[in-house]
C-alpha cells in the first residue's frame, strides 16, 4: 500500500513524463496517438465504408479485400511492417508517426465496417425522398443519410474508440514511451514497485475509457438514441438461466416481476 501511494503521488510522471523538459510521454502520448489515428482512420474509413456499399464490383471487391486483409492481421504485425518497411520505401519518419500510420491503417479497416453497417441500416427510400426535394446526391448523403447512420453507428464507434485507445499500448514495442512503457521502466528500475506501477497504469487506462463511455452516454441521451427514462431492462431473466433456482429460494431472492419475464 505504501508503494502504491508513492506511485500515485508521482502521477505527473505517468501522465506526461519529463515534459516540458523532455519529450511528451506517458498517458498523454496514448491520448495523442488515439486522437490522431482515430481521426485519420475515421476519414479514410468513411470513404472505404462507402466503397464497400458500392454496386460497382471494381470498387466493392478491392475495398473488401483491403478491409479483410487488415482485419485479419494482428496489430503488432502492422506496427512491425510500418517500422521496418517504411524506411525501405524511402519514408524516414519518427517513431510517433510510424505508430500513427500503423494505428490509422488498423482503425481504417474496422471503422469502414462500422460505417458500412450503419449506412446499410438506413431504410430504403431515404435517398429517393431526398432527391425528390431537389437535393443533389452529395447533399442527400450529408444532410439525410449520414445523420441517420451516425445515430446507428455511435455505440459501435464508442466501443471501438475504447478498444483503440487501449491498443495504443502496443506501440511500446517499437520504443515509444507511452503509459505501458513508463510502467515497465519503473518496474525494471524498482522491481519492488512492479505491482504499484501496473496498478497505476490500469487506473490511467480506466479513467480515460470510463470518461469516454460516460461522455458517449450523455451524447446518446442528447441525440435521443436511447430514452433512458423508458428503457429500463430487467435485472434478471429466469427464462434464460441454465440452472433454475428451487422455488423456495426463488421466492426468497427473486422478485415476482422478474420471475414472470
Amino acid at each position: 500500500m505504501e508503494f502504491l501511494l508513492e506511485q500515485l503521488a508521482n502521477w505527473r510522471f505517468y501522465l506526461i513524463g519529463a515534459y516540458p523538459n523532455g519529450p511528451l510521454t506517458g498517458l498523454a502520448l496514448n491520448i495523442m496517438l488515439a486522437v490522431v489515428s482515430i481521426s485519420i482512420g475515421l476519414f479514410f474509413g468513411l470513404i472505404l465504408g462507402l466503397c464497400r456499399t458500392s454496386c460497382r464490383m471494381y470498387i466493392r471487391y478491392p475495398s473488401g479485400i483491403i478491409v479483410d486483409v487488415v482485419r485479419s492481421t494482428p496489430l503488432l504485425m502492422i506496427i512491425f511492417w510500418a517500422y521496418f518497411f517504411l524506411p525501405i520505401l524511402g519514408l524516414h519518419v519518427s517513431l510517433f508517426w510510424c505508430a500513427v500510420a500503423s494505428l490509422s491503417i488498423y482503425a481504417t479497416a474496422y471503422l469502414a465496417e462500422i460505417v458500412r453497417a450503419g449506412f446499410l441500416a438506413v431504410p430504403y427510400g431515404q435517398m429517393d425522398a431526398a432527391l425528390s426535394t431537389g437535393m443533389s446526391r452529395f447533399q442527400a448523403l450529408k444532410f439525410i443519410i449520414l445523420p441517420q447512420a451516425f445515430k446507428i453507428m455511435l455505440p459501435s464507434f464508442v466501443s471501438f474508440f475504447n478498444s483503440m485507445f487501449k491498443n495504443t499500448s502496443t506501440v511500446y514495442i517499437i520504443g515509444l514511451v507511452e503509459l505501458t512503457r513508463t510502467g515497465i521502466i519503473i518496474s525494471q528500475l524498482k522491481p519492488n514497485r512492479i505491482y504499484a506501477a501496473y496498478i497505476c497504469m490500469a487506473i490511467g487506462f480506466w479513467i480515460v475509457c470510463y470518461s469516454l463511455s460516460y461522455a458517449a452516454g450523455v451524447l446518446e441521451k442528447k441525440l435521443g438514441i436511447i430514452d433512458y427514462e423508458s428503457y429500463k431492462p430487467e435485472i434478471c431473466r429466469q427464462d434464460l438461466v441454465l440452472f433454475p433456482l428451487p422455488n423456495v429460494v426463488k421466492k426468497m431472492f427473486v422478485s415476482n416481476r422478474s420471475s414472470q419475464v
